[in-house]
């Protein structure tokens, strides 16, 4: 009997725990209050992002710059090999996709997304799947 007393009375302590937890105001997002978001964004923030590769079309350049209020640059630069050059410069909106800082979503507005996943990022470098594509960019 006073084993059932005793589980009675956890279980309802438990329970008055959870009802007033519940009722409080905790904000479990990711955010600038925890010390891995200040550093991964201070890093992402310090340098120009860039990749340089040629191919059979030219040489291809992509620079990303990402700003600590979360909006950022991508400029992307294409010479054919006749000489041609193409220019592209974009703005975006930026967020940590994941609690790991390891995601990032790029919002360009009108529904277009880019994201980078699994960042691996270390020595002014980030290794990444850019849109599902390994990439590695190099800081400037």
């Amino acid at each position: 009997m006073k084993t059932l007393i005793r589980k009675f009375y956890y279980m309802s302590a438990l329970a008055v725990l959870v009802v007033s937890l519940s009722s409080c105001e905790v904000d479990f997002s990711i955010g600038n209050n925890t010390l891995g978001y200040r550093e991964s964004t201070e890093y992402l923030c310090s340098f120009v992002w860039v990749d340089e590769w040629s191919d059979a079309d030219g040489y291809h350049r992509q620079e990303i710059c990402f700003y600590p209020n979360n909006t950022g640059e991508d400029y992307i630069r294409f010479q054919d090999r006749w000489g041609y050059v193409q220019e592209y410069r974009y703005v975006f909106t930026w967020d940590w996709y994941d609690s790991f800082y390891t995601s990032i979503r790029m919002n360009y507005g009108g529904g277009d997304y880019s994201f980078m996943d699994n960042m691996d990022m270390y020595d002014r470098r980030i290794d990444c799947l850019l849109d599902g594509y390994p990439v590695t960019f190099f800081g400037y």
